[in-house]
Parts: C-alpha cells; sequence; structure tokens
C-alpha cells in the first residue's frame, strides 16, 4: 500500500507540505551550521583540523548508510512511523551533541544525528510525491529543492552568530523546537503500513554497506598529514572498503540485495546521475566546508564573518532553482548541467586568487557565482534522475540518490582535507628556506602557508569541476511529453 495524493485532504497536504520542509530544512540546516564552529569546537576540545574532518564526515558517512535504507524502512513500518522515528531520533541525537563532553562522544553522537537525518531527506522526498498529484511534482520539488538551499544559505550566518555570542553547542540545541513543530505537522500524513512488499531485512548488505563506508572513511582520515606514502592504516582500511563494495555486488548477483533494488541502475540517466551527485556533493560541500575555514584561519575573521562570506552562496542557489523551474521543460538538461558546471568552475577559480587583504566581499562574490552555478546543476540533475522511474521506485531512487551525495560530500571533505594538509607542509617547506628574510615571522609562516593551501585546494575543485563537463553527453535527454517527477 503506498499513499495517494487523493486520500489526504487540501488543508491536511499544506499541513504535511510544510512539516515536511521543515524537517527536510532542519537536517540540511544541520550540516552547514556546524562549519562555522569548527574552529571553537577544535580549540575546545584540543583537536586539529582533522577532529573538525571527523565531525562532519561522520555525519555524512552514517547518513549515507541509512539513506539506502529508506525505501526498505518505509515498506516495512510505512512513510508516516518512519519519518516521525527519525526526527525525534535526529532531535534527540542534536541535544546529546549539546552536552557532549568529549570530542569521541561529539562523533558518536553526530553518527546518531546523521543516520536520522539520512532518511529525513529522501523519505520526505517521496512523500511530497506521494500526496501531491503529478501535475504538480515539478513545482512542489522546485520549492522542496529551495528549502533545502535555505541550510546553506542561513546555516552558516546563524551558526557564526549563535557561536559568537554564546557557545558552539547552542547550535545543536536549537533542533530541538524545530524539530518539535515537524512532528506535530506530519500528523496528517496518513498512517498506512506498506508491508506487503518489505520482506526480510538483508542483514548481510546492512552490515556489508557500514563496513565499506566507514573503512572508507578510515581510509581518507588516515591520509590526513600523510596523502603519500599511505600509512599501512590507510591501505588496509581501503582495502577492506573495496573487499565490503565486491561482497555487496557478489550477493547482488546471487540473490536480490534487499536494502534496495538493484533494477534502478539499468535506468541510464539514473546511473550517470548518481555518479554525478557524488561528483558535485564532492566539489561543492568541501567548498562550504573550506570557505569558513579560510577565513577563520589564515584571515583571522570571527564566526559571524565566516558565514557572511559563504551566505551568499544559498541565495544564488535558491534564487536560480526557482527561476530554473520556468525553463526546465524548455531547455536541454545537459545545457544547463554544462552551463553550472562552468559558472561553479569559474567561481572556485575566482575563490583560488583571492587576497589576503580585504578578502570578504571577493569570497562573497565568488560564493554568490558558485550559488548561481549550483542552483543550475541541482534542478536538471534530479530531473535526469527520477524522471523515468517508475512510481514505486522512487523511495529506492531517492534512497540511492542521496547515499551518492551524502558520500561524495565526506568523501570531499576528507580528501580535500589530506590535500590541504599536504600543501601546507609544502609550502611551509617553501617559506622556511626564505626564513632569513626580513618580515616573515614563525606565526606569518605558518598563516601563508595556510592560506596558499587553501586557494591550491580551491584551483583542485576547479580543474575537478571543468572535467565533468564532457561527461554531461552520456545523459540521454527527456521526450518534452515526460514531465519530471524528481527531487533535489
Amino acid at each position: 500500500m503506498t499513499l495517494e495524493a487523493g486520500a489526504v485532504s487540501l488543508a491536511g497536504r499544506r499541513q504535511a507540505t510544510v512539516a515536511l520542509m521543515i524537517a527536510t530544512a532542519m537536517q540540511a540546516f544541520d550540516a552547514t551550521i556546524a562549519n562555522v564552529a569548527l574552529p571553537q569546537l577544535e580549540h575546545g576540545f584540543g583537536g586539529g583540523v582533522d577532529l573538525g574532518s571527523w565531525v562532519m564526515t561522520s555525519y555524512l558517512c552514517a547518513s549515507a548508510v541509512t539513506a539506502i535504507m529508506t525505501g526498505w524502512l518505509r515498506r516495512r513500518w510505512g512513510a508516516r512511523r518512519v519519518f516521525c522515528a527519525a526526527v525525534a531520533l535526529f532531535v534527540a541525537a542534536s541535544l546529546l551533541c549539546a552536552v557532549a563532553t568529549s570530542s569521541d562522544a561529539l562523533i558518536v553522537f553526530r553518527l546518531i544525528q546523521g543516520a536520522a537525518a539520512g532518511v529525513i531527506q529522501p523519505l520526505s522526498q517521496a512523500i511530497i510525491l506521494d500526496i501531491h498529484p503529478k501535475a504538480q511534482h515539478g513545482r512542489m520539488l522546485a520549492i522542496w529543492g529551495a528549502t533545502i538551499m535555505a541550510g546553506p544559505m542561513l546555516g552558516p550566518v546563524l551558526g557564526g552568530l549563535i557561536t559568537d555570542l554564546s557557545s558552539w553547542r547552542w547550535i545543536f540545541a536549537v533542533n530541538a523546537p524545530i524539530g518539535a513543530v515537524a512532528l506535530l505537522g506530519v500528523a496528517a500524513v496518513p498512517s498506512a503500513t506498506e508491508a506487503a512488499g518489505a520482506g526480510r531485512i538483508d542483514g548481510v548488505g546492512i552490515i556489508m554497506l557500514a563496513v565499506a563506508t566507514a573503512a572508507l572513511q578510515l581510509a581518507l582520515q588516515r591520509s590526513i598529514g600523510r596523502l603519500w606514502p599511505p600509512s599501512p592504516e590507510t591501505v588496509a582500511a581501503a582495502g577492506l572498503a573495496i573487499l565490503a563494495w565486491a561482497t555487496i555486488a557478489i550477493q547482488t548477483r546471487r540473490a536480490r540485495f534487499g536494502l534496495f533494488r538493484f533494477e534502478i541502475f539499468r535506468d541510464v540517466n539514473f546511473a550517470v546521475a548518481a555518479l554525478y551527485n557524488f561528483l558535485v556533493g564532492a566539489v561543492l560541500f568541501t567548498t562550504i566546508v573550506f570557505v569558513p575555514a579560510l577565513g577563520e584561519g589564515p584571515l583571522a575573521w570571527n564566526a559571524t564573518q565566516a558565514g557572511l562570506a559563504i551566505s551568499p552562496r544559498g541565495i544564488g542557489t535558491m534564487a536560480m532553482m526557482l527561476g530554473v523551474r520556468h525553463v526546465i521543460d524548455r531547455v536541454d538538461h545537459r545545457i544547463l548541467l554544462g552551463l553550472g558546471l562552468a559558472i561553479t568552475a569559474g567561481a572556485l577559480g575566482f575563490m583560488a586568487h583571492v587576497p589576503a587583504e580585504a578578502g570578504g566581499t571577493w569570497l562573497a562574490a565568488a560564493s554568490a557565482a558558485q550559488g548561481v552555478g549550483v542552483g543550475l546543476l541541482f534542478t536538471p540533475l534530479s530531473a535526469l534522475a527520477f524522471s523515468t522511474l517508475a512510481a514505486d521506485e522512487r523511495t529506492d531512487g531517492a534512497g540511492v540518490y542521496n547515499l551518492a551525495r551524502q558520500l561524495g560530500c565526506a568523501t570531499g571533505v576528507a580528501a580535500m582535507t589530506a590535500v590541504l594538509q599536504a600543501r601546507m607542509h609544502i609550502r611551509l617547506g617553501e617559506l622556511l628556506r626564505l626564513a632569513g628574510r626580513p618580515g616573515l615571522s614563525a606565526v606569518g609562516m605558518h598563516q601563508a602557508a595556510s592560506f596558499g593551501a587553501y586557494t591550491d585546494c580551491f584551483r583542485v575543485l576547479a580543474l575537478i569541476a571543468l572535467a565533468m563537463l564532457p561527461g554531461v553527453l552520456l545523459f540521454l535527454t527527456i521526450r518534452r511529453d515526460a514531465p519530471a517527477t524528481s527531487g533535489v
């Protein structure tokens, strides 16, 4: 049994839609609100840049694992039950993060928080598709996508204000009232248990997926500070990740994989879009993390200033996504994707040339330009991914699609943090050879090396975005009589 648009009254549909968007914005908000608080958090627990990376990527990796289970969870217990449980768990984990007394405890609580977040976004996407008539899907999901973009826009600003005025702990505590409002509103969604096709959970698949994700994360984290040659721990973790993914692939060929339906990969557009979602997530989320870090590090800004520098990205994204919905059915999606990648690459190149003095306006302008590129990317990419999937494959598709993005975000942050550390050592070595020159203090050399390393990373990200341009031709065009039924 699945939800139908006619099963919900107009007033109930509006109430449920608002609640779903609030919950979606909450988890999107939490993915970015911590960025500007990382320096204070690292200082409070006595950690370095690797601690900040763990705080961000533990959330993303846990989200990736549970996102892919969303389809099975829904078929087993029903949409409303699973959604309410995920929101309640997210709020509880947020409060635990707020009172964490050690870095290890914070990482564990972030894992729990991320596990809940991984269910919230794909399930809210699927429920919105269910309770609204198909003719309204494009409009509703454009608004829903803009709601997701409100997180990157408001998160860094509010996170900076909260951190400067009180403590980083309050950035997690604010989720309690937001989650309560979402739980009250989602009561309008019918309580339908869709257990008929649920089947038994694939225990081996869950374990292998968790092992593969955790091992990949560990390999990337161990590479921070030692990019080459890799340490034995890095090699062992990478080997374990490959073995776990190979086990999943073998099991898939021998029997049905219980976590999601692999048939969705038969759709060429969905398969290519999932790959691109991984790459886009890696490039864009790394930028969201690195811009505030650059501001609060070498540029010596406070958290509020760092948040203001990245917030124009969200504004540009939201505006462009709302504008794209008017042309999405009249312009070849590949053109929009190519234009979005080109603008994104240009914005990253602009960031790579940020001046050491008065860089706030420069980074804000570059962030706004990148936001425009992101706005051109997400809607056509998701339209290509979901337009030809059957209705009963949407939740599975949404879970896999979110898995790709979350893994991309986590992989991008961890990998580029390793590159950042390597470039810092190289830059510092170059400056040490000039240590005898006047005007170069130890603090000044460290700041200069850090500044140069960040700009090097932005340059690498720009090259990755440019390298993705030719792959746009892999997508098959959507027939004009096939309405988009996708989400971001």
